[in-house]
């Protein structure tokens, strides 16, 4: 079964689809996404988009998202690129970091994470993004897309700390 959390007007058929607006018709659960109200290792699947940038701290979220996981199952999320018009636009998006912070914070509470992306950046000019889906697919500059997909697997027991709480200092 999947957990389709932040999933606003996005509701996937099959899924469990959790908002914190209650959006009748769409939303099947009301909550927010920091304390789900779900068993242990109740999914298989987690989708979180475009949901985590809009916290001050994501740490709490990737927890519980770590706890509803299924030890052999996988949670895909999705993050605005630092840098784009997606990501810094949005004047409710609270936590802009880059994608290498990104990985660390799920390899925080997850074995296995990998980084790729969605789309190119800049879109003007017909050689430029064909020059970006070459660094992008090619060489594996995922940096450069658009929006960052970061899959993690493989729920740690113990979650590990690799960014200090106050990071922006260091």
């Amino acid at each position: 079964m999947g957990l389709n959390v932040g999933s606003g007007f996005e509701a996937r058929a099959g899924w469990v689809n959790v908002d914190l607006r209650g959006l009748a018709g769409v939303v099947d659960v009301k909550a927010d996404i920091r304390r789900l109200p779900f068993a242990d290792q109740q999914f298989q699947w987690i989708l979180a988009e475009s949901v985590l940038e809009h916290l001050d701290d994501p740490r709490p979220a990737i927890f519980e998202l770590r706890r509803l996981l299924r030890s052999d199952g996988k949670v895909e999320v999705r993050i605005p690129a630092l840098g784009t018009n997606a990501a810094h636009l949005d004047p409710t998006h609270k936590y802009l970091a880059d994608l290498k912070h990104w990985v660390d914070l799920m390899r925080e509470q997850f074995q296995y994470v990998d980084a790729g992306s969605i789309g190119v950046r800049w879109r003007y000019h017909t050689l430029l993004v064909a020059i970006q889906y070459f660094l992008i697919k090619g060489l594996g500059f995922h940096e450069l897309g658009q929006c960052w997909v970061l899959i993690a697997k493989l729920p740690r027991e113990m979650p590990m700390k690799l960014i200090p709480e106050r990071w922006w200092l260091d």
